[in-house]
């Protein structure tokens, strides 16, 4: 059955092409396409397009392909596929992640994955699918920093957007477990995802910002843009537990030390990377 859905074309230099997606990943889609045409290789150029049923988030995409230098933004057109189900499925496919993970759309089977704990995301508005490298550091370094975590506290996934992380917290053996997000849509989406997981009688959902983590939070996830990591570092520092963790991604390599330094002085650190992509890690001192 044909389905009407939208398209957004923006043209990118090919230096701007990883910021670019980046962008539109943190602005929260990760389904894009590359179209590398030889008109556009001849100019240094390359087109990407980004789908959506509705039209409001591809609005919200362009806003911020806009500010990306070297880009420009085209008009949004409403086109016509065959069955959208099926072309999402192109975007996106399982994946494993660190030492016992593997993230899966509802349409893959887990039993190709033996001995790993599936994290099933339905792809939607809401960013977090495990495909972008910011969403494989947190995992990764989820799971290594189990054992160094205080023995009680909560566990917060700020920003929870499809909440994946809260879900593989939770699956990893953490709890309470806590998700926030600011948006309402992302929430629900958060909620559809843990029902998908048998998780949603085990996280706790707020609808919220960062006043709304909890005190003493033994672990507090975020995976946000640069600036919101300045904005909200002073209250997450404030509500973390003596010798709590901090998982702090969406960041690129060279914006790490912005964020680091609006933790407070001492506080030890240190960084993962993925290609262009960073995760920085700060342990709140015991004493």
């Amino acid at each position: 059955m044909n389905e009407q859905i939208w398209r957004l074309s923006v043209r990118s230099a090919g230096t701007s092409l990883d910021v670019l997606s980046g962008a539109l990943y943190l602005a929260g889609y990760e389904g894009i396409e590359i179209v590398d045409s030889p008109e556009g290789a001849e100019q240094g150029r390359i087109t990407v397009r980004a789908y959506a049923v509705a039209r409001h988030g591809l609005e919200e995409l362009a806003r911020v392909a806009a500010q990306v230098p070297g880009c420009e933004v085209g008009s949004l057109e409403e086109i016509e596929v065959e069955d959208w189900a099926e072309t999402w499925k192109k975007f996106f496919q399982p994946i494993e992640v660190g030492a016992s993970l593997v993230v899966l759309p509802p349409w893959a089977s887990a039993t190709r994955f033996p001995g790993r704990l599936p994290i099933v995301i339905s792809p939607g508005h809401a960013f977090g699918t495990g495909t972008h490298a910011s969403t494989r550091l947190v995992l990764e370094a989820l799971e290594d920093v189990i054992p160094r975590l205080p023995p009680r506290g909560n566990i917060v996934d700020h920003g929870t957007g499809s909440g994946i992380l809260a879900i593989a917290a939770m699956k990893l053996g953490l709890a309470p477990v806590v998700a926030i997000d600011i948006d309402p849509g992302a929430i629900e989406e958060a909620r559809q995802n843990a029902r998908a997981n048998n998780a949603h009688l085990s996280l706790r959902f707020v609808e919220g910002d960062k006043h709304d983590v909890p005190e003493a939070t033994r672990l507090v996830m975020a995976n946000l843009s640069a600036p919101v990591h300045r904005t909200i570092a002073p209250v997450l520092a404030s509500r973390l537990a003596p010798g709590g963790i901090a998982l702090l991604a969406g960041l690129l390599v060279d914006e790490t030390d912005g964020v680091r330094k609006a933790w407070p002085e001492g506080w030890k650190s240190g960084t993962r990377r993925i290609d262009e992509w960073a995760l920085v890690e700060i342990v709140r001192p015991v004493v």
